[in-house]
């Protein structure tokens, strides 16, 4: 067999796997509580840097929500990062389905009036079903205000499957990576695409950073983040050490070749041995 007929086979052979990995490719779930100044500048300025290399989302929290007025340092921070092709979700504080609707409402009323949002990161949520109704009416009024809003859910921990079905995203695991080797998926995960899907590590080193994105990866996490702080130093107020590595590592992934590009290649590679075999036919001069 020619070389150029293993090559066609091989990559056939191979093509659906690489097209599902490509698919699976986790994008960054950034819980941005930070503020752009001083050396949240800085960490702003790096998340925005990334933005042009990899799909990046950013949880803005003002004061636990939208606060009390509108913040036009943190406003330009969030115009810049858009442009850069970052995507932004609003915190909403919800104390496991506790928290006054009507205080989470005008949370949602503040973020459309200040904040160019494109979701909103229910935090606290609820895993069980005596709160299903209190999240539902909240999406529902949400997308009254905007209906093409993106609605994440933070439980922290896999919740009933009707919590899924509710959100567009759910949060499965938001803890310290010394508590990794006791998360278990549930099975109805794989009911889903891995877009409903993240998980948020807390005090992971480059080491557990490098397994996670992996895991995430091959385990229908749609989103990933893994910080190198602890819960005692606030974990999310600083992007980490690593950031520029973990950048690097999902642009890893993410540089698997499309379906379409796989298609493109397959192509050329049957024209090139067509080629071949017509100047084999072609009689000498």
């Amino acid at each position: 067999m020619r070389l150029t007929q293993r090559l066609i086979l091989a990559t056939a052979a191979t093509l659906p796997g690489l097209a599902a990995a490509a698919d699976n490719v986790p994008e960054l779930l950034v819980p941005a509580y930070f503020y752009p100044a001083g050396s949240g500048a800085t960490d702003w300025s790096r998340l925005t840097a990334a933005a042009g290399k990899v799909h990046i989302t950013a949880i803005i929290n003002p004061d636990s929500g939208a606060g009390s007025r509108k913040d036009p340092v943190l406003a330009a921070a969030i115009d810049d990062f858009k442009a850069a092709g970052g995507t932004v979700l609003g915190y909403l504080s919800t104390s496991w389905g506790q928290r006054s609707s009507q205080l989470v409402k005008t949370d949602i009323d503040r973020y459309a009036s200040w904040y160019p949002v494109d979701g909103l990161f229910f935090d606290e949520t609820a895993t069980n079903a005596a709160h299903l109704a209190y999240y539902a009416a909240l999406g529902n009024y949400a997308h009254q205000k905007n209906p093409g809003l993106t609605l994440m859910a933070n439980p922290g921990t896999p919740p009933i499957e009707d919590y899924v079905k509710l959100f567009d995203t759910v949060v499965m695991y938001e803890d310290p990576a010394s508590k990794l080797a006791a998360y278990s998926p549930p099975a109805y995960m794989a009911n889903y695409g891995a877009r409903h899907f993240g998980m948020l590590v807390i005090d992971g080193d480059q080491t557990v950073m490098t397994q996670q994105v992996a895991f995430a990866a091959s385990h229908n996490l749609g989103y990933i983040y893994i910080n190198d702080r602890s819960m005692s130093a606030n974990e999310w107020n600083g992007l980490p050490a690593h950031w520029e590595a973990q950048v690097a590592a999902i642009q890893v992934l993410s540089a698997v070749p499309e379906p379409a590009e796989w298609a493109m290649l397959l192509a050329g590679l049957g024209l090139v041995a067509s080629m071949r075999r017509r100047r084999k036919l072609a009689p000498s001069a």
